[in-house]
């Protein structure tokens, strides 16, 4: 019988530069799907919140997804192996962005900790600003359709390049 290896998915794919933009793979160490009834404690529609050992991001109507140890909140599912994290960062992230996101992403208006639900092309996509990390974008998206959602972002980044 053959071995079989988990294998990440991403790994061939990044981290890609273009310019002066990096296009990497963020690795959260857990990712569970929290769907409480009792929301008291978990952020804010459109909001984050850092805590020891990682952040909860609000993901949707009564959906918060928590990266780490989860907080106390039930239901909880495990949603590791369903979810792919980009991290991008450069001079303008939001430049990139704004080839493909139909949502408003300066830092004037998406401060650190705001996190959106939106579109990325046609792919149903979270944007998040890290309070650790202000000038780079985290995109949270369904793993199944991750190497599109490179390919759009590369020539994005490409584009944003030849300007």
């Amino acid at each position: 019988m053959a071995d079989l290896i988990a294998t990440d998915p991403l790994a061939a794919l990044l981290p890609a530069c273009h310019g002066a933009h990096q296009l990497a793979a963020a690795q959260p160490a857990r990712i569970t799907a929290l769907a409480p009834f009792e929301t008291k404690g978990l952020p804010a529609p459109g909001r984050s919140t850092a805590r020891p050992g990682g952040i909860t991001l609000w993901a949707g109507h009564g959906l918060w997804l928590a990266t780490g140890t989860a907080p106390e909140a039930s239901p909880q599912t495990d949603a590791t192996d369903a979810w792919a994290v980009l991290h991008l960062t450069g001079p303008a992230p939001e430049a990139v962005l704004a080839r493909l996101v139909p949502t408003d992403l300066r830092a004037l208006h998406f401060r650190a900790g705001s996190v959106a639900r939106t579109l990325l092309g046609h792919i149903a996509v979270l944007i998040h600003r890290p309070e650790a990390a202000p000038d780079a974008l985290e995109i949270w998206l369904p793993r199944s359709m991750a190497a599109h959602a490179i390919d759009d972002l590369l020539g994005a980044m490409r584009a944003l390049e030849a300007r």
